[in-house]
């Protein structure tokens, strides 16, 4: 009886795995978008209070994706229970297990950066996009098709935010706002059409 509830849980994992994740919506993303746009217009018109050194503006940001974060996540749990149904558990334990790596990964990063060497935290804007596009390339066999661009438009821009951020050495909040924004906004269109 144990192995025959082992192998349908097994069934369940595979068929969670191989099954397109309907969890994500695109009112969400629109949300998170205005809230990045928002956010950079605020550090730009408000320097001094939200930006004022390395750590603001990182803590700013940082709130920023873990807001994000919570907003995504609260939808999908809401999104899979009524679109999944049974299969509800399962899919979102597929998608915790591909977004887990990389959100250890961004915080693991942010900590040590800001801990070790404050002056390279110039790096953080590009690694924390490069990361959010690397997550979109593996969830990709759980998604619609077209998330290759999203994936790609991330990976992109955190390329080259690091080559602009590095000339410079400084923080910029477009090299956030503008990135988050476009890419959320071709998340939600992307699941817009797929929707159709």
């Amino acid at each position: 009886m144990q192995r025959a509830l082992s192998e349908i849980e097994d069934i369940r994992a595979h068929l969670a795995a191989s099954t397109r994740f309907r969890g994500i919506a695109p009112e969400a993303n629109v949300l998170i978008a205005g809230l990045s746009l928002g956010v950079a217009a605020a550090q730009t018109a408000w320097p001094q209070v939200l930006a004022q050194d390395t750590f603001r503006y990182v803590a700013v940001w940082a709130a920023v994706i873990v807001a994000s974060t919570a907003i995504a996540i609260t939808e999908a749990i809401s999104r899979s229970r009524r679109l999944h149904g049974s299969m509800a558990g399962a899919m979102l334990n597929t998608a915790l297990r591909e977004a887990l790596p990389f959100g250890a990964a961004g915080a693991v990063i942010t900590v040590v950066i800001c801990g070790v060497s404050p002056a390279t935290a110039w790096i953080l804007p590009g690694l924390w996009q490069i990361l959010i596009g690397l997550l979109g390339f593996s969830a990709l066999p759980n998604l619609p098709r077209a998330f290759v661009w999203a994936a790609g438009w991330y990976f992109l821009c955190g390329a080259v935010v690091l080559c602009m951020a590095g000339v410079s050495a400084t923080l910029s909040p477009w090299m956030m706002g503008v990135p988050f924004a476009v890419g959320h906004a071709a998340v939600a269109l992307i699941l817009r059409q797929a929707r159709a």
